[in-house]
């Protein structure tokens, strides 16, 4: 209540904690996070992070700091999330059938999928590339981020001593990126919407059976029929759900009927009334011992009326199966609890067909009624219609892959990456936690985005130039007041500097001939900037001592062969000798 006595209304929760961060930034400097963490670089050789004030690398080994084992926190983390409007994930615990049987605990995962979907995800990254806590992978993801998405990019609290000019036209540069091409690509698996398949990872309304078109009677053109009832099953993961409905298994009595055939007289090939689906079935039944494990622990769940007819409503299943629905009806976890994700399987699309109508019903099996098409080739047509090319590699991405899709693409043909090409068009990494700016048909990291659109960034501080005034020295860009020596940061401004090779940063002379120069085997002076050297291995001479240390010889050894005996420099074995 003020004064005046109009009450003001409190400000939204997340506002507070926004602004709450932002004081907290003030508060703490971005050179105090991570003070003392080690470098994983450089190891013992650096006794621990000391960031420069502005430079933005450690004053004791001139690392970066996202090159040292920093421990995430809330302050030095939130920039690239918050201010662009991504999700950032959790970690999260996932079981990846190839690495181990138990799960482990990945630093990220993408967000909002299901633990099925994570798992696909990580799998087709490829071993090397999947962030496990405390692996290489996940301290490089780490790394990534910081580097492709830099916190001083976006906000400008975290930059070193801007102008009133300049915050505001970084202020405009942030809010232009996040208008027009910033984006976190979306994990899903490509089902093709227009043939009505699944797209696993994308929570949607369950329709009610009204709206859903289910009825107890199915109508001659089959308009009514429900889709495979299993796809509601608790008791099946999604990749099985998966491979089932590519098979042309239309529903769980189809998988029992399947099973009752003898695999040796399916796989044989003698018998050509046996449908495909029920071939396709029991090939990967024999290969697949997962596959063949979760269809008989599914078979166990289920039961069945005796006689062999075609029902229209859902398949009832056993009293002692929780989680199973039915009547299909109502929406079930989908049984994965280790990883953290609440998954919920989705539902048919309500402007699509259903199931039932691209695999056909019962008849397939020739249970009766009329003889319907061959379900599989509903589901190849169905893939043929809905065939996507990867924008990175051009290549195709069938139905029941795991894609990447952008929603920045004005053409929904470059909107979609395999996960492995969902790179950076101008540096070819990884795009960290999914974080794309999307330009000209392309997707970039936040650094080579500005490079793309010509924003000049100061070797010294790391920071975006929005000043007309800059100074470019050796092929790189500084701020004027960042012109400064790499050792004593005195400024250089109509000074002679030398650019030391290792950091490509300006030296002033004394802090090179002090710190930086090679002292000459011979006569114990430095080897000054503007002098010549010779160097073999750890040893340096100026080009005129580099002679013969023969007693007798003293030839020059330049463009010669020579040998090297107690730091000395000779030309022969012979003045080895003759000393």
């Amino acid at each position: 209540m003020t004064d005046s006595g109009i009450e003001s209304p409190a400000a939204p929760e997340w506002l507070l904690k926004l602004e709450s961060r932002r004081e907290q930034i003030k508060a703490k400097l971005s050179h105090e996070s991570g003070n003392g963490a080690p470098c994983n670089v450089c190891g013992s050789s650096c006794p621990g992070l000391d960031l420069h004030f502005w430079r933005k690398i450690c004053r004791n080994c001139k690392c970066r700091k996202e090159q040292h084992d920093c421990i995430d926190d809330d302050v030095s983390g939130w920039a690239q999330f918050e201010i662009l409007g991504a999700i950032r994930s959790k970690p999260a615990y996932i079981r990846i059938s190839e690495l181990t049987d138990k799960p482990v605990q990945l630093a990220w995962v993408p967000p909002n999928v299901t633990p099925e979907l994570a798992s696909d995800y990580m799998r087709t990254l490829g071993q090397q590339n999947i962030p496990i806590v405390g692996s290489e992978a996940a301290e490089k993801r780490k790394q990534q981020l910081e580097y492709q998405v830099p916190a001083h990019d976006l906000d400008t609290n975290l930059c070193h001593n801007l102008t009133p000019y300049e915050a505001g036209q970084l202020s405009d540069y942030v809010e232009k990126i996040k208008t027009h091409c910033v984006g976190q690509g979306t994990v899903m698996r490509v089902g093709g919407e227009s043939a009505g398949m699944l797209q696993y990872g994308t929570v949607v309304q369950q329709p009610t059976a009204q709206t859903a078109g289910i009825s107890n009677s199915t109508s001659s053109a089959g308009k009514e029929s429900k889709r495979p009832d299993y796809m509601e099953s608790g008791v099946l993961s999604d990749k099985m759900k998966y491979k089932l409905n590519l098979m042309g298994i239309s529903s769980s009595e189809m998988v029992a009927q399947a099973m009752l055939y003898d695999p040796a007289t399916v796989l044989s090939g003698t018998d050509q009334s046996i449908p495909e689906a029920i071939v396709k079935f029991h090939q990967e039944y024999q290969a697949n011992p997962k596959f063949r494990a979760e269809m008989d622990h599914f078979k166990d769940r289920l039961q069945f009326p005796t006689r062999q007819t075609v029902h229209s409503e859902s398949v009832p299943y056993g009293e002692n199966s929780p989680n199973v629905p039915v009547g299909g009806s109502s929406i079930v976890p989908s049984g994965s609890n280790d990883s953290g994700f609440g998954s919920i399987p989705v539902s048919p699309r309500e402007d699509g067909p259903s199931h039932a109508q691209l695999l056909g019903p019962m008849e397939a099996l020739g249970l009766g009624g009329e003889r319907m098409p061959p379900p599989q080739q509903a589901v190849r047509d169905a893939v043929a219609m809905t065939a996507h090319r990867c924008t990175g590699c051009t290549l195709p991405i069938v139905v029941g892959e795991v894609a990447v899709k952008v929603d920045r693409a004005s053409s929904s043909d470059r909107s979609i990456w395999h996960p492995q090409c969902f790179k950076c068009e101008r540096c070819g990494e990884l795009l960290a936690d999914l974080v794309y700016f999307y330009h000209g048909g392309a997707v970039y990291c936040g650094r080579d985005l500005a490079a793309i659109l010509k924003i000049p960034r100061c070797a010294a501080c790391d920071e975006l130039i929005f000043t007309k005034e800059y100074t470019a020295a050796e092929g790189a860009t500084f701020h004027v007041r960042h012109f400064c020596c790499y050792h004593c940061d005195g400024p250089l401004a109509g000074q002679q500097y030398v650019m030391d090779e290792k950091s490509a940063q300006p030296l002033c002379l004394p802090c090179y001939k002090g710190h930086y120069a090679q002292t000459c085997a011979t006569c114990k002076r430095c080897i000054g900037p503007t002098e010549q050297g010779v160097g073999w291995d750890k040893i340096h001479w100026h080009k005129e001592c580099f002679l013969c240390s023969g007693k007798h010889c003293h030839k020059s050894l330049i463009g010669g062969r020579f040998c090297v005996k107690e730091n000395r420099p000779y030309c022969s074995a012979q003045c080895t000798k003759d000393v």
